[in-house]
């Protein structure tokens, strides 16, 4: 019994769905009552090239709505869309200024069938910043690679103008110029279009690049590894004892029409005098570049390591005269010795040729005062050269004060 009431409601509740249905379509279709509702549609601002003879652009006037509320039938009011009305913003018919500014819309167009009832009352917000122009930079970037064996160059694109307003501007970086070269073999003409981009690579609104797009050749040549090959020269005397120059990277790639590099296996790098290499590491040197050939991901010098011949270590003794520096006059001084011994050590051939000449021994007495003053002694090596020993370190000085015509010497 509870089972057959429990299918006669069901039966019942379908039955109110269908006519509720039935009514709803009849009360649609055929009555078609009056109804408000509200669409919001963009509003288009013209006249922009007057405020520009003012040195003023609009920002972000893409992106201005106005929410009209329109009356008709429910068929025709439901059926309308934000694309069937045409609304406008005149900047030309009002005193406008940098900063906010409030402008009345104006209907230019709409559907036949409806009514707007907010239409006397339609503003926009437009914002006015000073119009502003410079040229930027272009960087180029490649998406994906060229095919093995090849290379894609960027090509070099002069900076070019941008015009908008002011904040926006000057928030660019420079022009990304994005291109796929995705294994490309040959060279490329492209039409590469500009987006002005921040420093982080984002899209700067309300800029307009001057031209937006640019045709260029991307070169792509046929690579090939090769090694350096290190020329040297000596002046005179090899004195600074070297026994090689060895590139600290001694493989470089290149790239250049395929006949042209066919035949290259070395890049020889300028002239080195080794007599300029002494006490360094490493060196710095130029390439030569044939004309026509390209280096891949690297600068036209190479760094050499210096290594020289290390000969056998000998000691030499040296007796130096001690010269005074500085003296200021006012003292007649008394050195306690005037001669003092170093023993040094070195390269063989660098201390074979070493004179005495070479090596200063001196005593600063800039700050010695009247009576015993201890002075140290300093000692200048030229380079390759080490102080084993010296017989002392410091001199002894007497000084008394000078006296002219009776008077003490101040």
């Amino acid at each position: 019994m509870d089972e057959k009431v429990k299918k006669h409601q069901v039966i019942i509740k379908i039955c109110c769905v269908i006519a509720s249905l039935v009514l709803w379509l009849y009360i649609y279709n055929v009555e078609n009552p009056m109804r408000e509702v509200q669409v919001t549609v963009p509003v288009q601002v013209i006249n922009k090239d007057v405020v520009a003879k003012s040195n003023l652009v609009p920002i972000e006037e893409d992106n201005l709505t106005v929410t009209l509320t329109i009356k008709g039938s429910t068929s025709n009011v439901y059926s309308v869309k934000p694309g069937s009305f045409k609304l406008v913003s005149d900047l030309s018919a009002y005193a406008v200024k940098k900063g906010e500014n409030r402008i009345p819309v104006e209907v230019k167009n709409r559907p036949s069938n409806v009514r707007i009832t907010n239409g006397d009352n339609l503003w926009v917000k437009v914002t006015l910043d000073d119009l502003k122009q410079r040229n930027v930079p272009v960087k180029v970037i490649f998406d994906g690679n060229a095919k093995s064996g090849f290379y894609a160059f960027k090509p070099t694109i002069k900076e070019k103008e941008i015009t908008g307003p002011k904040e926006a501007v000057e928030a660019v970086k420079y022009l990304a110029a994005r291109y796929n070269i995705k294994d490309a073999s040959k060279d490329i003409d492209a039409n590469i279009q500009l987006q002005p981009v921040d420093s982080s690579g984002t899209l700067v609104k309300d800029v307009i690049v001057n031209p937006s797009s640019l045709k260029v050749t991307i070169p792509i040549k046929k690579v090939k590894t090769v090694s350096v090959n290190v020329k040297t020269q000596i002046q005179q005397n090899n004195n600074a004892n070297v026994e090689s120059l060895v590139p600290v990277e001694d493989k470089i790639d290149i790239a250049g029409e395929e006949d042209l590099i066919a035949d290259i296996n070395a890049l020889n790098t300028e002239y080195v005098d080794l007599n300029k290499v002494y006490g360094k590491d490493t060196i710095e040197v130029k390439l030569i570049v044939p004309k026509g050939v390209i280096l891949v991901n690297s600068s036209d010098t190479v760094k050499l390591k210096v290594n020289l011949n290390k000969g056998k270590n000998v000691q030499k003794e040296l007796s130096l005269n001690i010269q005074t520096i500085n003296d200021n006059g006012k003292y007649s001084n008394s050195l306690s010795g005037d001669k003092v011994t170093l023993v040094v050590s070195g390269e063989e051939k660098i201390i074979n040729n070493l004179k005495t000449e070479d090596v200063k021994c001196s005593a600063d007495l800039s700050s010695i005062v009247e009576g015993e003053n201890s002075v140290p002694l300093n000692i200048s090596l030229p380079d390759g050269v080490t102080k084993v020993s010296q017989s002392m370190s410091q001199v002894k000085v007497s000084a008394k004060k000078k006296v002219l015509e009776g008077k003490n010497v101040n």
